[in-house]
């Protein structure tokens, strides 16, 4: 439990050290400020890309290109790191549920065993 809420901070950093570097950068290389930057950066990394920013100098088109690579990669592994812990969540609480169900059930039984009856 403990190493996966190191991992989903660690994660956490890094998008948002992803979303800073990328906002730096194409802020100075195509002198945009700082909030188009950083639209152009989030609209990069979620892949949605409408077409409104788009890079005009070579270098901040091949920036661009390695920024989405890496970028996306770490965006996506963050969000299947997140999905992960929220699965792990939902088996820890079914199989917690489960043992409950098991043991009420036990004790049912064993009262039934005894000739008790149930107490309302």
């Amino acid at each position: 439990m403990v190493e996966t809420k190191v991992q989903l901070g660690t994660v956490f950093v890094l998008l948002v050290l992803v979303l800073l570097v990328g906002t730096t950068v194409f802020s100075n290389l195509e002198q945009w400020s700082p909030v188009d930057s950083f639209y152009f950066t989030a609209t990069t990394l979620l892949t949605i890309g409408y077409g409104d920013f788009v890079p005009t100098h070579d270098l901040s088109k091949l920036a661009t290109v390695f920024f989405a690579l890496c970028g996306v990669t770490v965006f996506l592994y963050g969000l299947g790191m997140i999905a992960s812990h929220y699965v792990e969540k939902g088996q820890q609480f079914e199989e917690y549920e489960a043992a409950k169900i098991k043991e009420i059930v036990s004790n049912m039984s064993l009262s039934f065993k005894k000739g008790k009856r149930l107490k309302k």
